[in-house]
């Protein structure tokens, strides 16, 4: 018969599991490579496309009016093939908000007639520059916010890896919870049977009364519920800690020491969280979106303009061989505007939302940060008052369980009561409950100021 092996973890492994092979640590890993991806999509933007475009042939035989010289029209068939080939460079200027373009291309038409006749047109080389003003340049706005996006997603990537130390954490003292209480109820059991037993051949002699035998057996049976409630508990908790850290062996917890003492200045933490966290960026980068839409707003609103200048060499020719001879010169330029002269306000409508939108930014942007500054503090004052309980729930938790075998002890030998042994083995209990809570609080609460700084407090470095 196989049994299901048996993993033994202490907390130092819990965190690295949790940065490594969690469900949490690598979904953000993922998020990170599509930041990363995103940040490389936009900077292609500001680099030259060269693309290759062809026609190879675009075949066509129809019936079309043709116009005689006399001016009437009669339908004539017509049979062609046409062919295209172009390489095309693009770049686009960003300070401007303008487009480079340059081309070379060739064309080629076969007319099937009788006879069948071919002709060629090439534009050997084709450069012009297309320029808007007036117009919102998304491209330059582009360049300023997509930085901060990608720095941004850099440090969600450490705020989400710490997140998933602080959810393993939850998990581990979760488990270790279950997994200290079947002991307890173990014990309890054990205990509560031995009671019981001794509780029936003190009846038998009449050494106790009866009221008191059936307090023994409500509390034997009670412990043996208790024990298969913990048990249930206990996988309950196992199969969240499995799913998280992608594992299938039977675990087992190593009850963890109070972490190294570490000095954390609030002053410090604050300017930490200042500096660090993924919010400040987010204030920042919320803004000059506001700024942008804001600008979008008035270019909308004004006079928009569009010049466009080209230049090449082209020559058309019936011959492949003399299609690049005595090349001919063409220019074009061109001018459009817009001119908003009847808009209901529309313009101005854009405008005054888009300033307001920004103000709003900026009175939630600040609002947020102060909200942040005192869940920082409200998080070291906790962590601060579990380092200062913890060595006093030790000291109960040891005295608790010297007095619970006392009362036991007492007990067997008919010293005391019931309702005496009852009090100390829930006031054992709670010892040792308060004392892992402590622990926990310390544990995670420290952990929790790391996710908020992104700062390691112990090697008083940046995570970054």
């Amino acid at each position: 018969m196989s049994t299901q092996a048996q993993k033994t973890l202490d907390i130092q492994q819990i965190l690295r599991l949790a940065e490594d092979e969690s469900v949490d640590g690598q979904q953000a890993e993922r998020k990170a490579q599509i930041s990363f991806w995103q940040y490389k999509l936009h900077q292609s933007s500001n680099k030259p496309r060269l693309l290759l475009n062809g026609e190879l042939p675009n075949l066509s035989r129809t019936i079309i009016p043709v116009t005689q010289n006399d001016g009437s029209e009669t339908f004539r068939e017509r049979s062609l093939a046409t062919s295209l080939l172009e390489l095309s460079l693009v770049q686009n200027v960003a300070p401007t908000g303008g487009t480079f373009f340059a081309s070379s291309q060739i064309n080629r038409i076969d007319i099937f007639s009788n006879p069948t006749t071919t002709s060629y047109l090439s534009y050997p080389v084709l450069v012009g520059f297309r320029q808007p003003i007036g117009s919102f340049n998304s491209l330059k706005w582009a360049n300023k916010i997509e930085p901060f996006k990608y720095k941004e997603s850099k440090k969600k990537f450490l705020e989400d890896l710490e997140m998933s130390k602080v959810k393993g954490l939850q998990l581990f003292f979760n488990l270790l919870y279950s997994q200290e209480n079947i002991s307890i109820a173990k014990r309890q059991l054990t205990n509560a049977d031995t009671l019981f037993q001794l509780a029936k051949k003190r009846l038998s002699v009449g050494k106790i009364t009866e009221n008191e035998f059936l307090r023994n057996e409500i509390n034997f049976l009670e412990a043996e519920q208790d024990n298969q409630q913990s048990i249930a508990e206990f996988l309950f908790a196992l199969r969240q800690f499995q799913s998280f850290f992608f594992m299938k062996d039977s675990i087992r917890l190593v009850k963890p020491q109070a972490p190294p003492k570490v000095e954390i200045d609030k002053e410090v933490a604050l300017e930490r969280l200042k500096q660090n966290s993924t919010k400040s960026l987010q204030i920042q980068r919320k803004l000059l979106e506001a700024d942008r839409e804001l600008s979008q707003a008035r270019a909308n609103a004004g006079l928009k303009m569009d010049i466009t200048v080209s230049f090449g060499l082209s020559k058309s020719s019936t011959s492949l061989a003399n299609l690049y001879n005595r090349l001919q010169d063409q220019e074009n330029a061109r001018l459009t505007f817009q001119v908003p002269i009847l808009d209901w306000q529309r313009g101005k409508s854009e405008i005054k939302i888009a300033t307001l939108n920004k103000k709003n930014i900026e009175s939630q942007t600040n609002q947020e940060m102060l909200e942040l500054e005192t869940e920082l503090i409200r998080q070291i004052h906790i962590w601060q008052l579990a380092q200062k309980q913890l060595a006093i729930a030790q000291k109960t938790q040891e005295s608790a369980e010297k007095s619970y075998q006392i009362t036991f002890q007492e007990y067997l030998g008919g010293f005391t009561g019931l309702s005496e042994l009852d009090k100390a083995l829930e006031a054992k209990n709670l010892a040792s409950q308060n004392y892992l809570r402590q622990l926990e609080s310390i544990w995670i609460g420290y952990y929790k100021i790391r996710l908020l700084c992104l700062y390691d407090f112990e090697k008083k470095i940046s995570l970054d």
